[in-house]
C-alpha cells in the first residue's frame, strides 16, 4: 500500500514537495490529518522497507527473506506447547526435551510453555523455568475473547497465577496465545504492550503449497499485518516495539491441506512413519527454503498419539545432527531476530549461551511401544453385527431414504444458569414435532455454575439432561473420567431430583478423551452414549456419518487423540459431524467455533440451512446442532437460529429430539409413516418432580 499526499488547488506559503516528503517518512506510524488553508491532507500507511523506515533492533518488516541471507541464517525450530503443564505433558516434554540432547553450541535444547492455569502442577512449572524453558501464557477459556476489557483481565490473570505460585520475573513472561487464534486486533496489541508482554504467538499465515512456497519470518507490528487475514480482526494500525509470531500453517502428510497447527490437520498421521513424513516435509520446506524459523505450535497433550510422539522424538535427534539446526524458545528465537547474528559467529552469540540448569537433570522416560494392530475383522450388519445392540459405520441406512425421517439433534454445552435459560425457554418450550408431541434437546451440563433448579425444570419440561462433568477441567485419564462422571450423575440424581437410569450420555470437556479408559468408565457406570469424538466430511457436500456403536472400536480417522482401539460392545459414539461455515471455505467442529462467524442473523440462518440440507437432501443421517449457549448472547445467532427452527418446522418429515430419542429410533429404525406409533416418541405426560430446598 503506497503512502501519497494530495493537495488540491493553491498552497499559498506552502513548500509542497517538503511537506510531502515529511509526511510520507512518517505515515506509517500514525494517520495525520493536516489543515492547510481550505485543503485537507490524508496520509497512509507507507509500505514496510527494511533499513530505511523500519530498522532493527525494534522494527522488522514482514519478509519471505531475511536480510542476512540464507547461507548465514541459523534454521530455527522452536516448539510452543499449549495448556496445562502437568505429570502428564511433562513425561513428554522430559524426554523429548531432555538436557542430554542439545544444541550445536552445546546448550540443552527448549521450547516454549504456553501454559494455562487451569491443568498445570506449579511445581511441574518451576522446574521446567528452572531448566531454561520459556513460560509464556495462554487461556482455556471455553471461547473467543474479543472484549478488550475480558481480554485484559484474562491475560492479568493467567500472568499473576504464574507469578504467584512460580517464582519467577515477570518480565521473563513475554509471550501470549488467543484461545482459538482468534484475537481483538489493534486492541489486543495495545492490552498486551501495556501489560509489558513482548509478542503475540495468534496470527496464522499459509503457505502456497505443501513443497512450494515459503514461509514468514516473525516481524514487528509497526505497520499493519501484511498477509491474509486468516482470522479476523487483524491489526490495521501501527503498534511499534511488538513482535508478531506468525503460525506457518504446516501441510499434512498427505499434502492436501494445511493444518493451522501440529495437531490440527484434517488427515492427520495414524503411523510413525506418516507422522515422520509429516514433520521432515514441513521442516524441509524451511531448511532447504528460506530458514524461516519452523515453529510447532500444539497442545501438549496431543504427544498422546504414540505414532506422533515417537516420530516428533526421531526427528529431534535427527536434525540435531545437523551443524546449523537450533532447538530453543520463542524469546530466544526472538532475541536473534533483533539482533542477527551469522551462523558463524552463533558459538559466541551471548542470548544463546548456556544459562546454568537450576534443577536437577531428570531421567529420560522410556518411548512407548506401538499398541498392536486392530483385528481385521469387519463390522459386517445383519451379520456380526445386530441391532437393537450394535450398528456399523456407514454413511447410508439400509432403510429407503424416502422412509427416513429427517432427525435434528440439539447437544448443547456448558453451565445451565440464568445467562442463558430463557434463550432456550423462548425457542424451545412452545414448539412440537409433526407426531403433535414437543421438541426436545440434550443439555450436557458440568456441576461448575449450573443452576440445578433449572435443570430440573427443562428436565421436567422433556429435556434430556447429560454429563459435561464436574469442573469443565481437562478429563483425559482413567481415574479423572471415573472421578468426574460418577459425581457429575450424582449430582444432578441429588440436586435436579432426575433419576440415574436417565442420565444416559457424557460429553468430554474440550471434546478431550481418555480413550479406551474412557469408555470402559462410562459403560461401567452406566452411561448409554458418549458424544465427544469428531468427524469431518470434506469436502463440504461429502455425506456425515450415523451413529454406531464401539463394538469394533473406532472406525473414523481420529482427529483428537486417543481414540478407541478396543471393542465396548452396545456402547454408543455419536460423532460430531463437522459443519462447513457460512462462505462454504472452512470447518467448524461446533456450530458456534467457526474461525468466520455468520456476520448478520440471516447469513447465520442460512449457514444453518445449508448444513441441514447436507444430511436432509443427501443421506438423511442425523443432523447435529452442537453449540454453547452463550452463543445467543450475540442477538444475531438467536434470530438466526430462531429463524432456522421456524424454517424446520415447515417440513412435515423433520423431528427434533434429544440425543437419546435420535438413538431410540436408531435401535429400532421405524419409517416416517409409521412414526405416529412409535412408542419411544410418543408424548410423554409431563410430572414436574417434588422440588427439595438446595442449600
Amino acid at each position: 500500500m503506497g503512502c501519497g499526499c494530495w493537495f488540491g488547488g493553491g498552497t499559498k506559503g506552502v513548500d509542497v514537495k517538503h511537506l510531502c516528503k515529511i509526511l510520507s517518512m512518517n505515515c506509517h506510524l500514525f494517520a495525520v490529518i493536516v489543515w492547510i488553508g481550505c485543503y485537507i491532507v490524508t496520509p497512509v500507511f507507507s509500505e514496510c522497507i527494511q533499513d530505511q523506515n523500519c530498522s532493527l533492533p525494534s522494527c522488522f518488516c514482514g519478509t519471505f527473506e531475511h536480510p542476512v541471507g540464507r547461507k548465514n541464517t541459523p534454521q530455527i525450530i522452536y516448539f510452543a506447547l499449549d495448556d496445562g503443564v502437568n505429570s502428564e505433558v511433562a513425561e513428554f516434554y522430559n524426554r523429548l526435551f531432555h538436557p542430554s540432547r542439545k544444541n550445536p553450541n552445546g546448550c540443552p535444547i527448549t521450547a516454549t510453555l504456553m501454559a494455562t492455569r487451569k491443568g498445570t502442577d506449579f511445581n511441574i512449572l518451576l522446574d521446567f523455568y528452572n531448566r531454561g524453558f520459556e513460560v509464556a501464557t495462554h487461556t482455556d477459556t471455553p471461547s473467543a475473547i474479543t472484549n478488550t476489557t475480558i481480554l485484559e483481565l484474562e491475560i492479568k490473570t493467567e500472568r499473576q497465577t504464574i507469578l504467584d505460585n512460580v517464582f519467577m520475573s515477570a518480565n521473563d513472561i513475554q509471550g501470549w496465545r488467543s484461545p482459538y487464534l482468534k484475537t481483538a486486533g489493534d486492541e489486543q496489541i495495545r492490552v498486551l504492550k501495556k501489560l509489558g508482554y513482548r509478542y503475540d504467538t495468534s496470527k496464522t499465515f499459509v503457505r502456497k503449497n505443501a513443497t512450494g512456497g515459503l514461509n514468514s519470518f516473525p516481524l514487528t507490528t509497526d505497520f499493519p499485518w501484511p498477509y491474509p487475514c486468516n482470522i479476523p480482526p487483524c491489526w490495521t494500525q501501527s503498534h511499534s516495539n511488538f513482535w508478531e509470531v506468525p503460525i506457518n500453517a504446516l501441510w499434512d502428510y498427505k499434502k492436501a491441506y494445511p493444518c493451522p497447527t501440529a495437531d490440527g490437520c484434517h488427515n492427520r498421521p495414524d503411523t510413525e512413519e506418516d507422522a515422520r513424513e509429516f514433520i521432515m516435509m514441513n521442516f524441509k520446506n524451511s531448511y532447504n527454503g528460506n530458514r524461516a524459523p519452523l515453529g510447532f505450535h500444539m497442545m501438549g497433550n496431543f504427544f498422546r498419539h504414540v505414532p506422533f510422539y515417537r516420530a516428533m522424538d526421531r526427528f529431534i535427534k535427527e536434525v540435531l545432527m545437523l551443524p546449523d539446526v537450533y532447538i530453543i524458545p520463542i524469546s530466544k528465537m526472538l532475541d536473534w531476530m533483533e539482533q542477527p547474528v551469522p551462523l558463524a559467529q552463533i558459538t559466541r552469540y551471548e542470548s544463546w549461551k548456556c544459562a546454568p540448569l537450576a534443577s536437577p537433570t531428570p531421567a529420560m522416560p522410556a518411548l512407548p511401544t506401538l499398541a498392536p494392530k486392530l483385528s481385521a475383522e469387519k463390522c459386517v450388519q445383519g451379520q456380526n453385527c445386530k441391532l437393537p445392540s450394535c450398528f456399523c459405520k456407514t454413511f447410508d441406512h439400509s432403510m429407503n431414504k424416502s422412509d427416513i425421517p429427517q432427525i435434528v439433534y440439539l447437544a448443547i454445552d456448558d453451565a445451565l444458569d440464568t445467562s442463558v435459560s430463557g434463550y432456550f425457554e423462548r425457542l424451545l418450550f412452545n414448539r412440537t414435532n409433526p407426531n403433535g408431541c414437543p421438541i426436545s434437546a440434550t443439555f450436557f451440563v458440568p456441576t461448575t455454575g449450573t443452576n440445578y433448579t433449572l435443570v430440573r425444570d427443562f428436565y421436567a419440561k422433556g429435556m434430556e439432561i447429560g454429563s459435561h462433568s464436574v469442573t469443565h477441567n481437562n478429563v483425559i485419564t482413567r481415574e479423572a473420567v471415573s472421578r468426574e462422571a460418577r459425581r457429575s450423575k450424582e449430582n444432578l440424581a441429588t440436586y435436579a431430583d432426575i433419576p440415574l437410569s436417565d442420565i444416559l450420555g457424557y460429553r468430554s470437556p474440550y471434546l478431550a478423551t481418555a480413550g479406551d479408559d474412557q469408555a470402559d468408565v462410562l459403560q461401567n457406570l452406566g452411561y448409554a452414549y458418549d458424544i465427544s469424538y469428531t468427524f469431518t466430511r470434506r469436502p463440504s457436500y461429502a455425506k456425515n456419518v450415523w451413529p454406531l456403536t464401539a463394538d469394533f472400536a473406532w472406525p473414523l480417522p481420529c482427529n483428537v487423540a486417543p481414540c478407541l482401539r478396543r471393542p465396548h460392545r452396545g456402547f454408543w459414539e455419536v460423532p460430531v459431524n463437522s459443519m462447513w461455515d457460512y462462505t462454504n471455505t472452512d470447518i467448524c467442529a461446533y456450530a458456534d467455533d467457526c474461525q468466520r462467524p455468520p456476520p448478520t442473523h440471516d447469513h447465520v440462518r442460512r449457514y444453518l440451512t445449508n448444513n441441514f440440507k447436507n444430511s436432509y437432501e443427501g443421506n438423511k443421517a442425523p443432523f447435529g446442532l452442537h453449540f454453547h449457549g452463550r452463543w445467543f448472547h450475540e442477538s444475531r445467532n438467536y434470530m438466526g437460529f430462531k429463524g432456522f427452527l421456524d424454517y424446520l418446522q415447515t417440513l412435515p418429515d423433520v423431528y427434533i429430539v434429544s440425543v437419546k430419542k435420535m438413538l431410540d429410533w436408531m435401535q429400532y429404525p421405524t419409517p416416517k409413516s409409521q412414526i405416529q406409533t412409535f412408542g419411544p416418541w410418543k408424548c410423554a405426560v409431563m410430572k414436574r418432580p417434588q422440588f427439595q430446598q438446595l442449600s
